[in-house]
């Protein structure tokens, strides 16, 4: 059973199951996970978060990954989750990182990125970042999903990736834009002790796989590569059923 509201998709809980807590992609928001977490939901309680500025949560009034580690791990406290796998998506995989090395209480105990943004500098062209911060405009907003994209989505993915996009707060769009792709957490992610795991497109047209193998790997301890080809960026709607074997395989080595 799912129950929705405009913050939180929270399936019904189960104490006997593991609990995956699911972070979207930058203008992205909840709802990108719903068909990941419909082939998980039957092995494990599924939660999803829109983050502050997205999918019409309330913006932070000074956005910074720090902000959103607090914000995270107080939403969780509230929904009583103590022990938990998280799982991020492109922005929210550099966040997760921030999370888990962040986490006084140990409550994360395996991280799965997928695309993440590294934690180190995510390199945008100056040209293609110009071309970003033209916020909210319907034609750049398709142009980037279709940027992003190899498979092609079905009309309601479409729809709702143009729609997050469009709906995402301004000033957290400028931030992560100007600031937080920029802003390097790879100095405390060297310090993490946990399980984790990389699910990557070797075809992604947003951050690249040589930015993955470059940016990302070299700073997380012990993490496991797992990729696929033909797969664009937005991985949890392009090949949802590719990435929810993965995870479950990733949680099922541990």
């Amino acid at each position: 059973m799912t129950t929705t509201n405009i913050n939180t998709i929270n399936q019904e809980n189960d104490d006997l199951k593991e609990t995956l807590v699911f972070l979207h992609y930058f203008g992205g928001s909840a709802q990108s996970w719903l068909g990941v977490m419909a082939l998980l939901q039957n092995d494990f309680n599924c939660i999803a978060l829109n983050l502050p500025g997205f999918g019409g949560e309330p913006a932070l009034p000074e956005p910074s990954i720090a902000n959103y580690t607090s914000f995270i791990r107080e939403k969780l406290e509230s929904l009583n989750i103590e022990s938990y796998v998280l799982i991020g998506h492109s922005m929210a995989g550099k966040i997760a990182v921030d999370v888990a090395t962040n986490e006084p209480n140990f409550a994360v105990k395996q991280l799965i990125l997928v695309a993440p943004s590294p934690p180190t500098v995510e390199h945008i062209s100056d040209e293609e970042l110009q071309r970003m911060l033209h916020h909210p405009n319907q034609i750049e907003a398709e142009t980037t999903a279709r940027k992003n994209t190899l498979k092609r989505l079905t009309q309601e993915q479409y729809e709702l990736v143009i729609k997050n996009n469009l709906e995402t707060d301004q000033n957290t769009w400028n931030w992560w834009l100007t600031e937080g792709v920029n802003h390097s957490i790879a100095d405390d992610a060297a310090h993490l002790f946990l399980p984790i795991t990389v699910l990557a497109s070797e075809d992604d047209p947003a951050i690249s796989f040589e930015s993955t193998l470059k940016e990302t790997m070299p700073h997380l301890p012990d993490a496991k590569l797992i990729t696929t080809k033909g797969v664009g960026h937005l991985i949890p709607m392009e090949a949802p059923e590719w990435l929810a074997e993965q995870i479950k395989l990733a949680i099922i080595k541990e």
